[in-house]
């Protein structure tokens, strides 16, 4: 498979090592931008908006520059966040380029690995569609080689301090209808505590949302993680039921720093975006997965013909 090719969007990736190198891959791209007065907006973590802003000098003032706490946590967040950018940015033909570094040092190592499905996901998501780019810096002397590999392998082009241009490892999977051809590679990681696990069918929704409920507050989340844990139980026991049979499994574990709850059922999700827009309405078969992404820490989603499996994770 080969990701969709669309009207004017731009996907380019920045491998870098240091700030030094930052400053040489992007700070050209934003004066680009800012030169042919196209709508310019960076999403970078503080210490690397403060190096751009110095450099840009009273040009920083022409930037839209995003607050790194809007980004949060959980890389499921980050498509429909950039969905909005574009749809407020790229109305009556005006053009639109974006820094992003939603993957950067400091990340726990599962967010790395769904940074690196989101970075898949992203030409499916905007080919075709809108003219417009998406520079995502990467410092490869910080980031894991596997990260990088990543980056390499979803970026049709890149730009650097020695320039730019197509991308010879670009082999991003996003076009396809099943998820699995995304994250078949990055299966989850095994618990590591013991598993409280259990069976449910539909009379058994109530008691899967209690059960998630005492175990959370068991292991000493505070009331919102736990009522936010709770809600999240309820939307993927309910998915379970109504799109995996009737029925699903749900396991429980701590690990060092996260409290974990999992859902797997017979099902298979055929939307490689499901969760991930932001609903019309109720009746979107991917609301209740959009809800889960809004309230848990992290979300990583595999998904095959044996079924369908939703981990949730809680920073403890």
């Amino acid at each position: 498979m080969s990701a969709p090719t669309g009207t004017g969007f731009r996907h380019e990736v920045c491998l870098h090592r240091g700030d030094e190198e930052f400053l040489a891959g992007v700070l050209p791209y934003v004066r680009q931008g800012l030169a042919q007065d196209e709508t310019v907006v960076v999403g970078e973590p503080r210490s690397r908006q403060r190096l751009l802003r110095d450099a840009l000098r009273e040009d920083a003032g022409r930037v839209h520059w995003v607050d790194p706490a809007r980004l949060g946590g959980n890389p499921g967040r980050l498509l429909p966040l950039l969905t909005a950018v574009v749809a407020e940015h790229t109305g009556g033909g005006r053009r639109l380029r974006v820094v992003g570094e939603s993957t950067h040092a400091g990340r726990h190592p599962a967010e790395l690995v769904e940074c690196g499905v989101h970075e898949a996901l992203i030409d499916h998501a905007f080919a075709p569609g809108p003219a417009w780019q998406l520079l995502c810096p990467y410092d490869v002397a910080a980031l894991p080689a596997s990260v990088t590999e990543t980056a390499r392998r979803t970026h049709r082009t890149w730009v650097g301090p020695e320039g730019g241009g197509a991308n010879p490892d670009y082999a991003a999977r996003g076009d396809g209808a099943d998820l699995a051809a995304l994250t078949g590679t990055t299966p989850l990681p095994p618990p590591t505590d013991v598993v409280l696990r259990g069976e449910f069918g539909r009379p058994d929704l109530p008691a899967v949302r209690r059960t998630v409920g005492q175990f959370a507050r068991s292991c000493g989340l505070a009331e919102e993680q736990t009522t936010n844990l709770e809600l999240a139980a309820s939307e993927l026991a309910a998915n379970s039921v109504r799109h995996g049979g009737g029925r699903g499994s749900v396991g429980m574990w701590r690990e060092p720093d996260a409290v974990v709850v999992e859902f797997t059922d017979a099902g298979r999700i055929c939307d490689p975006l499901a969760g991930r827009r932001r609903p019309a309405d109720g009746r979107d078969p991917g609301a209740g997965l959009y809800v889960v992404h809004q309230l848990c820490d992290l979300v990583q989603v595999r998904t095959g013909p044996s079924g369908t499996t939703v981990r949730v994770s809680t920073w403890a």
